[in-house]
This record gives C-alpha cells, structure tokens and sequence, in this order.
C-alpha cells in the first residue's frame, strides 16, 4: 500500500505542479508564486480540516505533532526557494539537481534511522536516478560546465535536502495519528507563507487568477499530501521520496496532453526508468 500510496501521490503532485506553473504564469504579478502557494495552503488546511472532522486520529502523542511540524517548517522555507530556483534557471540543471538530492538523503540517512532497503528496492532506486535526470531533460542534458557555472546548483541541494529531510520528520509521525500530520505540516506553511506573499506581492488579496489555481492547486496538494505522509508513516523513507521524485514525469505527460507541449525522446526513456523503478519498489514491497 505504502508504494501505491506513494505513486498516487507523484501524480497529484505532478498535476499541481502544471496548474500552479499556468496560474503564475497567467497572472504575471510580483510575489505570484508566492500567493499561489499561500493560496494553496489555506486551500489544503480547509479540506483537511473537513476530513479530520469526518475521520479523527485514533491516538496522538508528542511525536506526532513535533515532527510534522519541523517537516511543515523546512517545506514552507522550501517552496519559494523552489520557485526562485525554477525561475532563475536554467531547469535542466536545477530540477535533476534537487531530485537527485532528495532521494540521496534518505538513501543515506537509512542506516542511521533504521531503515534498510531490500536488492529489489535499492535496483529501484538506481533506477529512479536517471528517471529524474531524463524526465527534466527536455532541451538535452545539462554539460559539465554549464553545471559547474550554475547559479542555481547550490540553491538545487538545499531544496533537495530540505525535501528528503522533511521526508523524514514526517516518517516518524505515528499512522494513527491519522490526518493530523498532513494539516500541522500544511498549517505551518499558512502561518509562514501568508504574511511572506503580503510583502511580496503588497497585497493580502491576490488576483483572480491566482486564487483560481490556487484553489485547484490546495485540492490537488491537499490530496497529494495525505497520500504522501500516509505512505511516509507506513514505508521506507528511501522508497517514497524516490517514488514521489518521479512527478515531473505526470507534469510532462499533462502539458504534453493538455498544454501541446512536445516531449523529447530523452524524456520518454526517463518514463520508462520511472516505470521500471515503480515495478521494482512495488515486487520489493
């Protein structure tokens, strides 16, 4: 379950990402990134808000708040450096960059918080290594140089690590917690976000295209969030954030779908790695 979980996830993960990209990109504002995410937010806190209610956690202890929370902060830190890192560019650089970051952290932290990975799972990961690479590679592969030289090579790995990192805070959250996890970790990033898009954008009140994807996009995240922590709380850290890793490979097939965007051979091998390492973690499960 904990793989099927994670899968899901990457889906709506992959989805959100589409949708918040045409949101900033249709409203054009200073600090659209930003909103979006608050937006998204309070969108996902509302909807989890309404689950928990229909479905409260059946016991809750301290751990179950605390690492969450740490989780909830490094993540609401996070997403504006993503956005910045996605702007700066060049993508080919910065998107492999984080990727293979956040799936590096927990692979090597494994020892150290318990976890070991079976033959199957670590081919899995293997293979979720070039998956990442290719599916972010639809103007070619990066050069060496062009990386060395990157501004945005050394932004890719905190991102990267903040993502594995919190990763793992929200493993050691108990499953009968049931959806608290889900609403501390989004609620902190409310309570941080919200004021930082007031003072970039000078406005508590976005656009209407913002708060259009923004709502689309919490329900998406909402959704993709629960899937994600559930399956964190119930399998190896290593697995899911390879797993959930593999998201711009639905981003891809949406804009190739939805958008008329052209999808390069490069990145069709990387499907076929990510489709590779899902059958590999999934036989290893």
């Amino acid at each position: 379950m904990p793989v099927l979980f994670a899968v899901i996830a990457a889906v709506f993960y992959g989805v959100g990402d589409v949708l918040g990209g045409v949101g900033v990109q249709r409203s054009g504002r200073k600090g659209a990134a930003i909103s979006m995410a608050a937006v998204a937010n309070i969108t996902s806190v509302v909807f989890l808000g309404v689950v928990l209610l229909i479905s409260p956690p059946e016991n809750v202890n301290t751990g179950d708040v605390l690492w969450p929370a740490l989780a909830g902060l490094l993540m609401a830190a996070t997403r504006p450096l993503l956005y910045e890192g996605m702007a700066r560019g060049p993508i080919t650089v910065f998107a492999p960059g984080f990727g293979l970051t956040m799936i590096a952290v927990p692979s090597l932290a494994g020892p150290f918080i318990g976890e070991s990975l079976s033959v199957m799972e670590v081919l899995g990961v293997i293979c979720a290594v070039p998956a990442v690479v290719l599916l972010s590679s639809q103007d070619g592969l990066p050069k060496l140089n062009e990386i060395l030289k990157s501004r945005v090579i050394g932004l890719s790995l905190v991102v990267g690590t903040n993502i594995g990192l919190a990763g793992i805070f929200t493993s050691r959250a108990d499953p009968e917690a049931g959806q608290l996890p889900v609403l501390i970790i989004l609620g902190m990033g409310v309570l941080l976000l919200t004021p930082a898009a007031r003072i970039r954008s000078g406005s508590f009140w976005p656009d209407i295209e913002v708060r259009k994807f923004g709502l689309m996009l919490g329900c998406t995240s909402g959704i993709a969030f629960i899937l994600s922590t559930a399956a964190y709380m119930r399998g190896s850290v290593a697995v899911i954030t390879a797993l959930i890793a593999l998201c711009p490979g639905v981003s891809v097939v949406v804009a190739w779908k939805f958008l008329k965007e052209k999808i390069s051979t490069l990145q069709i091998f990387g499907g076929v790695f990510g489709v590779v390492s899902v059958i590999l973690f999934a036989m290893g499960a």
